[in-house]
């Protein structure tokens, strides 16, 4: 059977108003039955008594076998069947009622095994029990001749096993009710109830059988200390359950910790093997999922230039999302980064009012937040974030471990930044000349020992220095800016581009011959005479002029000849017209318009732009 649709405080309503309405019938029927005999209430008073304890006590004692089943067995059972057996009607409801009561009274006193709500779950323990107990009542006037339990007979053994059956499918049919009307499925409660249930309580046949016996021959005070003492061994066996899950939970949070240390072990040796931090914060996405409830995940740094916000990655159950259009929220990200102290938000719903400023939430069913700062020597770079929709999701050793992580994160970041400072230009985000120089040197030693090809472009901005005169420097950084967004599209994986200087940049293709590096190339220039940036009401464009040289074909014993090689044919295809491509073997040149090659100028400092 399916879940309900019905809203859940519908539901509660229904189970409620059945738990209440079933003990308050159950009362009633109790209390006319035992006014009827009263007087024998009175007679059998302390052996009422004593079943009752020990019911309650029974309940109190209730262990598990089977964590997993997630069903507690007690002795109540084998205690309410005895009492059924030897007792003569109506006291079986009186121990039921008092029975019940005395266990409820106990549970509201063990923090463990407490419930809520308490009315609605005593109403329905007592009146399960009261109908139980009314089922096998009825059961005996069916078996009478069967009901002597003086002496051990067949008939006995029938009666008890009887009285179990109907005492345990007249349970089952309460409960099932109250399942339904909770609104929780049927059938995983019927089968976990009939897979385990039979076979744990099947003890209390025999254990019935033998109460009743000493109780028919010995009395109450005979059966009494026999009872106590199986009591308290339930009693034993509940310390040994609770000692047990103690244990587990201690071996679970071992196995958790060493799944986090595993884990951070990995994160750091990722995260640091990468140099940029896109690669870095996919790692930790990654990586964040097996050890946090992190279905959102956000990583704010700190831009290293004045006035420049922050650098937002965004990750959404485990993917990583292309960067926000505006940002997220500067004023809690600023809250965290300088006062470099980690935030624990169980509830966002409640505790919303007590934060210094609004946190950044990615979606709207978010309830619990998890942040620590990126910390390195000279302060915090910026801030990692998790957030999730269940609240209190996250406790204090999460947030020790996201600290954690957090401050392998910044060493790793803080490393790539380093390096991007000491290799990358910042206005085009290419690669400087010394780093290129250095690619270059190793893709020549790489070429040399395996036999292969590459290709060097040089490439330099037509009449830009013009425009720039014109429109003003700014502009001119903002075009440069776009200009190298366009090489960087434009590029393959291994491919290495560098801004050579002013409107000059140099391009490392490995593995590229001369019609490959032509393609590149070609692709460059087209990108490039496409492109347009307005400045104010104007627009702002150029061409490009492209020189290529190939190794080993031009090539004349140092690296500085084959530049300079690329260098001599971006000067041809210049002089032929500008916005073209040129070879350096040959003289060969392409573009949009086709001419005839001319010899470039031995001297760069000609003037061509």
């Amino acid at each position: 059977m399916a879940r309900s649709d019905a809203p859940p405080d519908r539901h509660d309503r229904r189970f409620r108003t059945f738990a209440i309405g079933l003990g308050a019938i159950s009362l009633l029927v109790v209390s006319l039955q035992l006014t009827r005999a009263h007087e024998l209430v009175g007679r059998e008073l302390l052996p009422i008594l004593i079943f009752s304890l020990l019911i309650g006590f029974a309940w109190f004692f209730s262990f598990s076998i089977f964590p997993r089943a997630h069903l507690s067995i007690s002795l109540d059972m084998a205690y309410m069947m005895t009492a059924l057996c030897v007792l003569p009607r109506p006291l079986p409801l009186a121990v039921a009622v008092l029975g019940s009561i005395i266990g409820m009274a106990l549970r509201t006193r063990d923090t463990e095994a407490r419930v809520r709500p308490i009315i609605p779950v005593f109403c329905l323990n007592m009146g399960g029990l009261v109908v139980t107990v009314l089922a096998g009542q009825l059961l005996s006037l069916y078996l009478a001749p069967q009901w002597q339990f003086g002496v051990l007979r067949w008939g006995t053994l029938v009666a008890i096993v009887a009285l179990f059956v109907a005492y345990n499918l007249t349970n089952l049919i309460v409960m099932s009710v109250a399942v339904v009307l909770k609104g929780d499925p049927l059938l995983p409660y019927l089968w976990r109830y009939l897979r385990y249930m039979p076979s744990l309580e099947i003890f209390t046949i025999p254990l019935c059988l033998g109460l009743s016996l000493l109780y028919a021959s010995a009395g109450v005070w005979g059966f009494t200390p026999l009872a106590g003492t199986i009591l308290v061994a339930s009693g034993l066996l509940k310390k040994l359950h609770r000692a047990r899950s103690e244990l587990s939970q201690t071996n679970e949070q071992l196995q958790d910790r060493s799944r986090e240390l595993r884990t951070l072990y990995t994160i750091g040796n990722q995260i640091t093997a990468s140099l940029d931090p896109q690669v870095v914060f996919s790692q930790i996405s990654v990586n964040v999922q097996r050890i946090i409830d992190s279905p959102f995940l956000i990583l704010a740094l700190k831009q290293r230039w004045p006035n420049e916000g922050y650098a937002e990655y965004l990750s959404r159950h485990g993917v990583v999302q292309p960067p926000p259009d505006r940002p997220l929220g500067e004023g809690f990200t600023n809250w965290i980064v300088e006062t470099r102290r980690p935030l624990l938000l169980a509830d966002l719903q409640t505790d919303r009012d007590s934060l210094p400023c609004a946190p950044v939430i990615l979606d709207r069913s978010v309830r619990s937040i998890l942040a620590a700062p990126l910390i390195v020597t000279h302060g915090a770079i910026g801030v990692l974030c998790v957030e999730s929709p269940r609240p209190n999701a996250y406790t204090l050793d999460q947030l020790s471990v996201l600290t954690t992580i957090a401050q392998q994160a910044a060493i790793a970041i803080e490393n790539a930044r380093n390096f991007q400072m000491a290799t990358v230009d910042q206005l085009t985000l290419l690669y400087l000349r010394d780093y290129f120089f250095r690619k270059v040197t190793e893709e020549q030693t790489r070429a040399r020992r395996y036999g292969s090809t590459f290709a060097v472009l040089m490439l330099d901005l037509d009449s830009f220095k013009d425009l720039n005169d014109q429109l003003g420097h700014v502009a001119g950084d903002r075009y440069l800016q776009k200009v190298g967004e366009v090489i960087r599209a434009s590029m393959r994986a291994p491919d290495v581009p560098c801004r050579f200087g002013g409107e000059e940049f140099c391009v490392l293709l490995p593995e590229a011959d001369a019609e490959g590096a032509r393609a590149i190339a070609e692709r460059i220039r087209t990108r490039v005479a496409e492109l347009e940036v307005k400045v104010g009401d104007q627009p702002m464009s150029a061409t490009v002029s492209i020189g290529i040289a190939c190794y080993p074909a031009d090539y004349t014993d140092s690296i500085d000849g084959l530049i300079d090689g690329a260098d001599r044919a971006m000067y041809v295809a210049k002089k032929a017209g500008r916005n073209r491509t040129a070879l350096a073997g040959g003289n060969k040149e392409g573009g949009d318009r086709r001419g005839a090659g001319v010899a470039a100028p031995a001297n760069r400092s000609g003037g061509l732009s």
